[in-house]
């Protein structure tokens, strides 16, 4: 009887563990890291706004698109986010921007790539993940 009963207890616990239950842990996981990045990347991506649009521009809905590991064996990364700039009190022109930083070639994160794409009005929504 014993035997039986923990053979039960065994599958009961196995079977009480939800996997969405993990999912959902290693997503908060995800965006904390993606925060954490962000935030990090934040002084980086104003200046080169600033660089770009040749003035400070406001933005929002920053968000962490890719995260490339450039060598095995290496803390070199390509880190893509994308941010929407905008006018005002959130008011048109806003453009989508993204910008893939690199530390491949310095301990500073630097900008290796810029593109924007200009936005039309029924191209802009709501933030995936507002920071």
């Amino acid at each position: 009887m014993k035997k039986s009963n923990l053979i039960l207890f065994a599958c009961l616990t196995l079977f009480s563990y939800s996997p969405v239950q993990a999912e959902t842990v290693t997503k908060n996981d995800i965006q904390l890291r993606d925060d954490l990045i962000y935030i990090m990347l934040y002084p980086s991506i104003q200046q080169e706004l600033k660089k770009q649009y040749g003035e400070i521009k406001q933005n929002y809905c920053g968000e962490i698109t890719q995260i490339k590991k450039l060598p095995i064996g290496t803390y070199l990364f390509n880190v893509t986010v994308h941010v929407t700039t905008f006018e005002g009190a959130h008011s048109p022109p806003n453009d989508l921007v993204t910008i893939t930083f690199s530390n491949e070639k310095s301990i500073e994160w630097r900008a290796i790539d810029f593109k924007r794409k200009r936005l039309k009005p029924n191209e802009i929504t709501e933030c995936r993940h507002p920071l």
